[in-house]
């Protein structure tokens, strides 16, 4: 796995591209926490197996959700003032592409639990492929995005309570001096909703990983307890 790329930028500020790679940790840290806890399952232990089940169902939909803004948002925009960008947009493309049917495996092979083998198979196949997909996004676009210093305010209080329960997943292991920063970025009534749903958050990990403890990490890549 890469050693991950620095959430803040060289002058300690957020960006789009903090938001942006805060993500990739999440991402990445939860397929290693589905890994673990697989590994329990497989061992004996069917405690989290039904929590196990429903946690994949959110993890499908903020993996697809977090490239189907790429490709209808982000990607676009640079393909058009970054020419040079568009083989690499190209083949991040692909991948989603590919990530796809591995995520639609996944859906079964997370309802056969406890029965293993599938579902592992999954979580190693999807970390292989993001290994590099997400370095390469880290590499080539986020660069791009560190300018980028404005989060626009959610229009209604349906996408505030979104984007909070977002920022709860996404910030979770992320250290304190990058929070500080990034907060700043953030509309005050999101900032006043951070710590309700940072609580749910908090449940919600030690009901289906038996545990809400984790590392903190200033880079994309989660950093060890």
């Amino acid at each position: 796995m890469t050693s991950g790329t620095k959430l803040l930028n060289d002058d300690g500020s957020a960006s789009m591209a903090t938001l942006f790679m805060s993500s990739h940790h999440g991402l990445r840290r939860d397929l290693g926490r589905f890994g673990t806890a697989l590994a329990r399952v497989k061992a004996g232990d069917r405690s989290h197996v039904e929590a196990l089940q429903g946690e994949w169902k959110g993890y499908h939909a903020t993996l697809h959700g977090h490239h189907a803004m790429e490709d209808g948002s982000i990607f676009p925009e640079l393909r058009e003032k970054q020419p040079a960008l568009r083989p690499v947009i190209e083949r991040l493309a692909s991948d989603h592409r590919r990530i796809d049917p591995i995520l639609e495996r996944g859906d079964a092979a997370f309802a056969a639990l406890p029965k293993t083998a599938e579902a592992e198979a999954v979580i190693g196949e999807l970390s292989a492929l993001l290994d590099d997909h997400l370095a390469l996004e880290e590499a080539e676009i986020a660069p791009h995005l560190r300018s980028a210093k404005e989060f626009p305010p959610p229009p209604n209080d349906e996408m505030l309570n979104m984007y909070a329960q977002g920022f709860a997943w996404s910030l979770h292991g992320i250290a304190d001096e990058v929070v500080g920063p990034l907060l700043k970025m953030l509309p005050e009534a999101l900032v006043a909703r951070l710590p309700a749903a940072q609580a749910e958050f908090t449940a919600r990990c030690e009901r289906v990983w038996g545990s809400a403890k984790v590392g903190r990490s200033s880079t994309s890549v989660p950093a060890p307890l």
